[in-house]
């Protein structure tokens, strides 16, 4: 009886999957010109003139590669959109690319640090940011970390929920210090669960009084972030409008002005998006394309900055009030398409019912391919016909290690390579060293190539171990 039913879903499937796959309509594939690629036909793709066959040959594969160019460009974008300033704090999210090379370009361009742990509050320390330049995020913040903040006397520690305040006054009495501290809150939208404190019911209000009432806490700033991809002006509106509404009553209240308002970040990259549990169950089932953002309907950092200035400044002036300063936390908008993670076709293998193309690189270098849209582009051969349907793996051993069920592309070789794009967001902190080190990250300046970060090597794996007997 299994068996027959097994048989049948086989032939349903059979007949259905070109129906599936007509009905599906894919956008245009993006262009390589989308992230700076250029592509000389002999050679392949290249990044500011280093062609990426020649850096895989020089520092191995896999391989991130990452423009100073293109960091540099997106940061002047936030604090200077048009060419005028935004009037917009910008600090990047350190747990979205926390590679000390392109932190430190960030802070060049006067990108401050927002930061989750007492590593990264360490780090921003080494990369010699200005306690004045570092906000303090998170929900989980050690003691530790807290005194060490409220020593630094950096610029704002964003108190996740009302349990948290009691902590960080006790830190603060016991220093003889008064922080700068906001609190975080949640309207209704976006993450909620361990983040913020609920306006609903009153308890952000609430929350503000305790804080305010501690009488060892200068309580600045209200803090807010909507999580996962801001994709359109509308959505953007419908996280600002609530936070802002939430102020007005919340300074009526108190009888006394924020000083800061921190709207966190969210705003998607244009070629990333989420994939919705159908779209991935068609791309497997049928191999049906996953669809591709449309890169004309993407919300740019210019329309995001803008916006969010252009709506306080509108609600502000209507309450006769002098404007807040305004604090932004971006983070994959500001990295994810600095980076792009460069692999190895390892092999291919055909069965009756697919085509494997197995790759160096897997969900130990791109987990987040899994569930967001990344797009892949041979690195020789892009534009010519796709005649070949592959579901991409990488190497580690489990059916979990599959970057899509159903890409397509021309036929591809042993040693061929496979660009996987904006992978400035996630990529690395998500990394790990199952059963393969991780790979090297170079970093573009111009025409010129130096090493960010050198591959792991087998004793870096093991290099904190402990060996009974040794």
């Amino acid at each position: 009886m299994r068996s027959l039913i097994a048989m049948a879903k086989a032939r349903a499937k059979s007949v259905l999957k070109p129906t599936v796959q007509r009905l599906g309509v894919p956008a245009p594939s993006l262009d390589p010109q989308t992230w700076g690629l250029a592509d000389d036909g002999r050679h392949g793709l290249s990044l500011q003139g280093q062609r990426l066959t020649d850096l895989v040959a020089r520092w191995g594969s896999p391989l991130y590669v990452m423009s100073a160019d293109r960091l540099r460009t997106n940061a002047r974008r936030y604090t200077t959109p048009e060419g005028n300033p935004s009037g917009c704090e910008i600090y990047y999210s350190y747990k979205t690319h926390p590679v000390p090379a392109a932190l430190r370009v960030l802070h060049s361009e006067g990108i401050g640090a927002e930061v989750i742990s007492h590593h990264e509050l360490w780090l921003a320390r080494q990369l010699g940011v200005p306690p004045g330049q570092i906000v303090y995020n998170g929900p989980g913040k050690s003691t530790e970390s807290i005194r060490e903040a409220i020593d630094l006397g950096i610029q704002l520690i964003n108190i996740n929920h009302s349990e948290e305040i009691a902590r960080v006054a006790v830190a603060a009495q016991a220093a003889g210090r008064k922080p700068r501290v906001g609190l975080r809150i949640t309207t209704g939208g976006g993450w909620t669960g361990q983040f913020g404190t609920p306006v609903a019911g009153g308890a952000a209000l609430a929350a503000f009084a305790e804080a305010d009432a501690t009488g060892v806490l200068d309580v600045v700033a209200v803090h807010a972030h909507a999580g996962g991809m801001i994709h359109s002006r509308d959505a953007l509106l419908q996280a600002i409008g609530p936070l802002l509404d939430f102020v007005e009553e919340l300074e009526s209240r108190r009888g006394k002005p924020l000083e800061i308002l921190d709207f966190g970040g969210s705003l998607a990259t244009p070629a990333v998006c989420h994939l919705g549990a159908l779209d991935l169950r068609l791309n497997r089932t049928f191999q049906r394309d996953l669809p591709e953002p449309r890169l004309e309907h993407a919300l740019s950092i210019e329309e995001y900055v803008t916006t969010i200035r252009s709506t306080v400044e509108q609600r502000y002036r209507l309450r006769n009030r002098p404007m807040p300063r305004i604090f932004i936390e971006p983070g994959r908008s500001m990295t994810s398409d600095t980076t792009l993670l460069v692999a190895s076709v390892i092999s291919t293998k055909r069965t009756p019912g697919a085509c494997f193309l197995i790759l160096d690189a897997g969900i130990n270098l791109a987990e987040s391919v899994r569930s967001e849209y990344h797009h892949l582009l041979p690195v020789k051969g892009w534009r010519d016909e796709r005649t070949c349907t592959y579901t991409v793996v990488g190497p580690i051993c489990t059916p979990g290690d599959t970057l899509s069920y159903a890409w397509r592309s021309r036929e591809l070789v042993e040693g061929d390579l496979v660009a996987i794009m904006d992978a400035g967001a996630y990529f690395v902190p998500f990394s790990t060293s199952f059963s393969y080190p991780r790979p090297a990250i170079v970093m573009l300046e111009g025409p010129d190539v130096h090493l960010a970060r050198r591959a792991e090597t087998f004793e870096d794996i093991i290099a904190r171990d402990v060996f009974p007997g040794c």
